[in-house]
């Protein structure tokens, strides 16, 4: 069957075929004719991140459990009768004045009213009788710094500064005056020992001492 067009119209098309042609195929600017991906105004897409296993979450949960952990501690129980108000700080202040492991210093004499001012005994040890003993310890003179309860009964050391403080206080008996004496010294020389001697003297001569412990001098 012969063709209604002839053959120079089909290579040679017209301008109202070529018109229909150009704008069935054309194409919008800013796509691709033929593409599989995206069109190009859309974001690109960004990368996963590897997923956490299940064993490490179950990790990092006892990490956290562990930071927030509390460990309680046993409250102790009071066994026992507590201590009654003041009894502490009685047992804190108690003074010992005899310790019977200790051994017996051998032909070791009491003081008395010749040795206070006698250069002889310096450098040695002497004892204190008991009435002595219980002279000094109503007038608070004992201290627990001291270390009397390292020896078998309280005893003291004759020193040059002790015959020198006798004798001082010898040259004042009679007079109708007071003697103010400072004894001063580093800490550990022997001052508060030295005050016991002078108060050892004045009892093994008779007198009446006075003493205030821990006296505080205020100006005012």
């Amino acid at each position: 069957m012969a063709s209604a067009g002839c053959w120079k119209c089909l290579s040679r098309p017209t301008s109202v075929q070529l018109s229909s042609h150009i704008s069935l195929n054309r194409v919008p600017v800013g796509i691709a004719a033929f593409s599989t991906s995206a069109a190009l105004g859309k974001a690109p897409a960004t990368a996963k991140k590897p997923g956490v296993s299940a064993e490490q979450k179950r990790l990092n949960q006892r990490a956290n459990q562990t930071k927030t952990l509390k460990i309680k501690k046993k409250v102790p129980v009071k066994t026992g009768k507590p201590p009654m108000p003041g009894e502490r700080k009685a047992m804190r202040k108690r003074i010992v004045l005899s310790n019977t492991n200790a051994l017996e210093v051998p032909d070791m004499q009491d003081l008395n009213a010749e040795m206070v001012e006698s250069e002889e005994w310096v450098g040695k040890v002497v004892g204190l009788d008991g009435k002595t003993v219980d002279g000094l310890r109503a007038a608070e003179a004992f201290k627990v710094t001291q270390g009397w309860g390292l020896f078998r009964r309280p005893g003291v050391l004759v020193r040059g500064e002790s015959v020198a403080l006798g004798k001082r206080l010898g040259e004042w008996v009679g007079k109708k005056k007071m003697l103010r004496l400072v004894i001063d010294g580093e800490k550990g020389t022997g001052k508060s020992l030295m005050l016991v001697w002078a108060m050892a003297t004045a009892f093994v001569r008779g007198w009446i001492v006075v003493n205030i412990p821990e006296g505080e001098f205020s100006e005012g």
